[in-house]
Order: structure tokens, then C-alpha cells, then sequence
């Protein structure tokens, strides 16, 4: 039987599940896998009406069960949101990269929403960064290049979706590390085109920020100060473009862009309006300017940068795979930002030259160069020693 909690507030009721429990009189939880955005719990579970020898197309034995518990801080325009959305991740089924979702329902008096997913057997991006720390060039940008074709799904209907939170833990890999699945459609947006001159307005609730701090676009900031009705005409495809670009930075360094003192700072908003991301080339070498722009374009937040910004997500597949063309171009390209124009944060981990001296000395090449120069000097004494020695 389904586990149910309670708070201050008894009218919210906190439904969780344990092994064997059936969900919606179709589905039998087989494990708890983990907890998702919004609080949620994420379980596996099979479907009971499917026998081991059903092979019915778009049938799948096995499922993940999403469980959203309304939180007594949420406001019933916000909660009315969460399940609204909940349920557009259904129109985007069967498409390339993106997780389907098969059912969404209500229980517990309308308070607990229940996701009804394809099950990815694999893990998150989150969880493969942490094992390897970072992604050589080739891996990031197959994975980049994948996570890209999802969003253009995304961005492709005719009521466009905006992700909203886009992240390495919303990002799951298959177990052979080979497909990439895009899931938690929670909190995205919806939007349309309003007129041919290319109005846009969102058909979804703004009033609240939901996301991940480090990934939600800086443009929120400006959202805060704005009234609700002018807050849909800023909130645009930047939402899912920047944290695009923190991921695609993520993948190479193994550590993001910009930092707060935590990582549920609301401070981090003001990191990428003050400063810029440190130039990657100087700190490897391995990492084209070309890469570097797409990355700085995607973060591009300042007054003065806007105008590098991407209009839409086929710009950066476009760049993305003019330097897969044609890598060899790279070596000519400039940085959009000189690194002398940039304003770093005060940080070893966004100095370039504190990081430099961050460096052991014997791993420097200045190091190398010195040992054999010494060696050189020593080995030419020898010989005029010996020389010497002869002439005696």
C-alpha cells in the first residue's frame, strides 16, 4: 500500500510508493530509483497487463512512474501549471532523443500527479560527469549534437515547447552510453507565434521561476522585475539556449561557467551580467575556437553580447556542424570576445592565470624547457672538460 504523509497542512497528503504496490490498477512498482525535479520520486515499475511474451508495437513491459506531491507553498495557478505541462510532454511522442510519456493522471484529490514514462535503462549525464570528471572533444560534441536535435523537436512544433530545465540529471544515457533520451518536462513553456511580424506569447503560467539555479537563463532577473502579463513577451527560446551552452561547457571542463557560493544561490543569476566565461582555449588547448564560440553565444547575457545571441536552435546546429564538416577551419577562426575584452570572476577556478599557477611546477612547460636547457649546459661542460682534460 502507497505510504501517505502529511505536513502542517493536512489537504496536501504526500502519496509515496513501495515494491509490489499497484499504480492507476495497471502498474506494479518494482523499485525506487531516485527523486526528479519538483521534489518528485521516480520509480520503476511493469506494466501488469503486458505478458513476457506480449511484443505489441509501442508496448513496453517496464515504465517509470513520476510521482508529483503538491507542495503547500505552491499556488494553485502553479500547481495547475506543473500538471498542464506535465501533460504537453505527452504530445511529444516518439520523437528522436526525447523520452515518451504514455499516461499522466491525477490522485489524492487532485494533489498528487502521476507520470507515466518510457523507462531508460541507463544513467544521467549527471551521473556519468561525475565518474569521468570531464568529456574529451569527440564525446561532448556527439552528445551535444544529440542533445540538439531533441531540443529542435522541442522547438519545432507549431506550439513551441521551451524546456525550461535543461540539465545533466535531465539528460539520460542508455547503458551503453551510445542514446540519448531528454526527459522531466515539468516545468516547460509553451509558446506561440502571435502574428507573421513574429509575436510571441506564452500560453503557459509565468508567475513563478522554477529551474535549476546554474542553468536557468539570467534573463529571469529581468522577468522579477517585471509585471506578469509583460513577463511573456521576454521569455523566449534563451531558456533553453543557455543552459545548452553551460552543459556543452560542463561536458568539456568539468565544472560550469559561473559559480555561486551554492548552487541554490539565487546570485548565480548576476554571475553571467557581470562576468564572462573564461577563455577555454587557454586553459585547453584541445578545444577549438569554434567550440568556444557556440558555447559563448548560447551564454551570451550581457547588454553588449546580446547581439552575438542565437535566434534559433537550427543557428547552432549549423555551427555545430560546420566545424564536424571541416574542423581544419577552427585554426582560423577568431573568438566572437577577445580575452582581453573579458571580465573574469575573482576565483582560481575563472583566473586563467591563477589557474596557471594552480599547476605544479613540473607539470608546466616552462619546466621542460628548463630541464633541458640545464641538461644541454651540463652535457656541453663535459665536453669542454674532457677537452680540456685531452689538451693536458
Amino acid at each position: 500500500m502507497p505510504t501517505q504523509t502529511t505536513n502542517d497542512k493536512p489537504q496536501f497528503i504526500k502519496i509515496e510508493f513501495h515494491p509490489n504496490d499497484i499504480v492507476l490498477e495497471r502498474y506494479r512498482i518494482l523499485d525506487r530509483l531516485g527523486t526528479g525535479g519538483m521534489s518528485s520520486i521516480v520509480y520503476k515499475a511493469e506494466d501488469i497487463n503486458i505478458k513476457n511474451d506480449d511484443f505489441l508495437p509501442n508496448k513496453e513491459k517496464y515504465v517509470a512512474i513520476k510521482v508529483v506531491n503538491r507542495d503547500e507553498t505552491w499556488k494553485e495557478n502553479e500547481w495547475i501549471k506543473i500538471h498542464n505541462e506535465c501533460v504537453t510532454s505527452q504530445r511529444v511522442a516518439n520523437k528522436k532523443n526525447i523520452v515518451n510519456t504514455y499516461e499522466v493522471s491525477k490522485i489524492n484529490n487532485g494533489n498528487t500527479i502521476i507520470i507515466v514514462m518510457e523507462y531508460i535503462d541507463g544513467i544521467s549525464l549527471q551521473q556519468h560527469l561525475e565518474k569521468v570528471d570531464s568529456l574529451n572533444l569527440s564525446e561532448a560534441i556527439y552528445y551535444f549534437q544529440r542533445i540538439l536535435e531533441a531540443i529542435k523537436e522541442l522547438h519545432s512544433f507549431k506550439e513551441k515547447i521551451i524546456h525550461r530545465d535543461l540539465k545533466p540529471d535531465n539528460i539520460m544515457l542508455t547503458k551503453d552510453l551510445m542514446h540519448v533520451k531528454i526527459i522531466d518536462f515539468g516545468i516547460s513553456s509553451v509558446m506561440i507565434d502571435a502574428t507573421l511580424a513574429g509575436d510571441r506569447k506564452i500560453i503557459t503560467n509565468e508567475e513563478s521561476i522554477f529551474g535549476t539555479y546554474p542553468y536557468i537563463s539570467p534573463d529571469w532577473k529581468k522577468l522579477k522585475r517585471m509585471p506578469i502579463l509583460e513577463r511573456q513577451k521576454l521569455i523566449g527560446l534563451q531558456f533553453d539556449f543557455f543552459p545548452l551552452g553551460v552543459i556543452f561547457y560542463e561536458m568539456l571542463m568539468g565544472e560550469k561557467p559561473f559559480k555561486a557560493n551554492k548552487d541554490n544561490d539565487q546570485s548565480i543569476f548576476d554571475m553571467p551580467l557581470k562576468y564572462d566565461m573564461m577563455c577555454i582555449s587557454d586553459i585547453n588547448p584541445n578545444i577549438p575556437v569554434t567550440i568556444e564560440n557556440i558555447i559563448f553565444r548560447c551564454l551570451a547575457c550581457k547588454d553588449s553580447d546580446i547581439k552575438y545571441r542565437y535566434h534559433s536552435i537550427d543557428q547552432i546546429i549549423a555551427d555545430l556542424d560546420n566545424y564536424r564538416n571541416d574542423p581544419q577551419k577552427s585554426s582560423f577562426a577568431k573568438l566572437l570576445k577577445p580575452n582581453n575584452e573579458r571580465t573574469l570572476q575573482l576565483s582560481n577556478a575563472f583566473n586563467v592565470q591563477q589557474q596557471k599557477l594552480r599547476e605544479k611546477f613540473y607539470e608546466q612547460h616552462w619546466f621542460y624547457w628548463l630541464t633541458f636547457t640545464i641538461a644541454v649546459i651540463i652535457l656541453v661542460l663535459i665536453v669542454i672538460l674532457a677537452a680540456l682534460h685531452e689538451l693536458k
